[in-house]
Formats: structure tokens, C-alpha cells, sequence
């Protein structure tokens, strides 16, 4: 069955999807093209590892995390039927807002997107692009574009694949990895019952900007169901990290400074190195092989 090429577009905050149609030689040319970037974007890889927004992977790995339900239109325009899909207008080309370009294919339950990312760059009416018209060459007036020269991510199996966060950020929305906390999870996140936050306008009125993250990375986590006060407290004696304790709860401090040290340490931010016993705080959380 043909690989169709279909463009996701930016519109009113959400992504929807436009078929590109294409004539046959040039379908082919592109199925080609896209299957062999998928190729080289998968060799030498020997691990795939989830990703919480805070390294870059090494030449030998893929990063991964679960598919939001937003990016869940790839795969739902590659089971549909192609024609169902409303065609690009090619008049209005430039206004689409194309975030990116697609193809992939479905077999049985099986289903494997291939996404290219798209950007102004490639559009040519932005440039001045000659076209040859036999021994001469004019001005390419009609809309057109190139493809980019490799592939963002795979998406299949419930997962995203993909190597750049940047590049990835441009196509979907990963807010929930990257955001900050808004007033109302401040004030649930200080009302946990192993919390004790004597102030929590106070709390609210202190919580900037990085603070607001890592709570958003604790409550992700789970971290204050998962543990027990002790083992909190013990943890943290480990590296160094004084926690006061209070009728059983932890005691949030007053200071901008100490509440980001606890909150970094909740969000396994802060680690003692074995040797030097130098203690450090870590923006990657990047697991260690065992």
C-alpha cells in the first residue's frame, strides 16, 4: 500500500492533519526517502531510555516517552483512510502553520510513524530559488519546499523516539515534562499529609519559577507517597541534607534558598560523590546501568 505524506499543522493551539497529494513518481521518491532516514536514524542504536527532560542521549541511544495524547493523531491518520483526510491547500500554503511532515504504515497492530520536523526554512517562496526552464534558469514563483535530511522521531508502539529535544519540542507540546506548577498544585503539593508548611500564602508568594518546576517533577514522580517520613529523613542525612521533623511530617522551610535544597533533594537533584564525598546538584537524571 502507498505511503502517503500528510503535514501536521499548528491551528488555534491544536494539531490537525492536511494529506499532501503528491503524483506518483514523486510518492515513491519520498517513500524512499523517509524509509531510508528511518534506517540511519535506528543504526548503532542499543538502548532506548526514557526520558524526563534533562540530558541529551549518547550516539548509541534513543530517547523515549509515552505518546501524549495529542501526538495520538499520527498514528490515527496512518490506520484512517487516506482520503478522509482534508487535502493541503496548496494556496494557502505558507498560513498552514505545517509543524511537520509524516508518512509511516500499519500492519496488523503494528503501526510505525516516520516525522520529519518542518520549519519556515524549507518553504522557497522565502528564497530566492532559481529553477531550471531548459538552458536557463528563472524564479521559482510557486509554492514549494524541501524535505528535511533526517527523520525527528518514530513514533510506534505506544512511544516517541527521538534523539533532539529541541527539534521534538517544535512538533508537540511537552509541557508536562518542562512545566511549572500552577497555584493550585502549590497549594495541594503543601498540603501533602507528610508536609507540614506553616504559611502557605507565604509558600505560594516564594515558589519562583524553579521551585514551581521541581515541584511539578516531585508530584510527577510521586516521590511523597512512594516514601515514609524516615525514610525521607534517612536518605537525606546520607547527603548531608538536614530536614526538620515535626509530629511526623517534614517541615518545609521559610527561606527561597532551603526550600529549592529540600525540593532538589525530593526531586533526586542533590547527590554525594563516593570518593571526594563532595556533595553536588544534578540537572540530569540520566540512569545508571546496573
Amino acid at each position: 500500500m502507498p505511503q502517503n505524506l500528510f503535514a501536521a499543522c499548528r491551528v488555534n493551539s491544536s494539531l490537525v492533519v492536511r494529506r499532501i497529494q503528491l503524483d506518483n513518481s514523486v510518492q515513491t521518491a519520498i517513500e524512499s526517502i523517509f524509509n531510508d532516514q528511518s534506517t540511519s536514524f535506528t543504526q548503532g542504536i542499543t538502548t532506548e531510555v526514557d526520558f524526563n527532560g534533562s540530558w541529551t542521549p549518547e550516539n548509541d541511544e534513543l530517547l523515549t516517552i509515552n505518546t501524549p495524547s495529542e501526538a495520538d493523531v499520527f498514528e490515527e491518520t496512518i490506520n484512517a483512510n487516506a482520503t478522509s483526510i482534508p487535502d493541503l491547500n496548496t494556496g494557502t500554503f505558507i498560513s498552514e502553520g505545517i509543524k511537520a511532515l509524516f508518512t509511516g504504515s500499519s500492519s496488523g497492530e503494528r503501526t510505525r510513524v516516520l516525522v520529519q520536523r518542518f520549519t519556515s526554512h524549507q518553504i522557497l517562496e522565502h528564497k530566492f530559488a532559481l529553477l531550471q526552464q531548459g538552458n536557463a534558469f528563472r524564479k521559482l514563483t510557486e509554492p514549494a519546499f524541501t524535505l528535511d535530511n533526517s527523520l525527528t522521531c518514530i513514533i510506534e508502539g505506544g512511544k516517541i523516539k527521538f534523539k533532539s529535544q529541541q527539534k521534538l519540542r517544535s512538533i508537540i507540546n511537552m509541557l508536562d515534562i518542562y512545566r511549572e506548577a500552577t497555584d493550585q498544585e502549590v497549594q495541594s503539593f503543601a498540603g501533602h499529609n507528610i508536609l507540614e508548611v506553616q504559611d502557605i500564602a507565604s509558600f505560594l508568594s516564594t515558589a519562583d519559577q524553579t521551585s514551581r518546576k521541581l515541584i511539578s517533577a516531585i508530584t510527577r514522580s510521586d516521590t511523597l507517597n512512594t516514601y515514609t517520613v524516615p525514610q525521607i529523613e534517612a536518605a537525606a542525612s546520607q547527603v548531608g541534607v538536614t530536614i526538620e521533623i515535626s509530629n511526623g511530617k517534614i517541615v518545609m522551610p521559610s527561606t527561597r534558598a532551603d526550600i529549592k535544597n529540600l525540593l532538589r533533594f525530593l526531586d533526586d537533584g542533590l547527590y554525594e560523590a563516593p570518593l571526594s564525598r563532595q556533595r553536588y546538584i544534578t540537572n540530569s537524571k540520566k540512569p545508571f546501568p546496573a
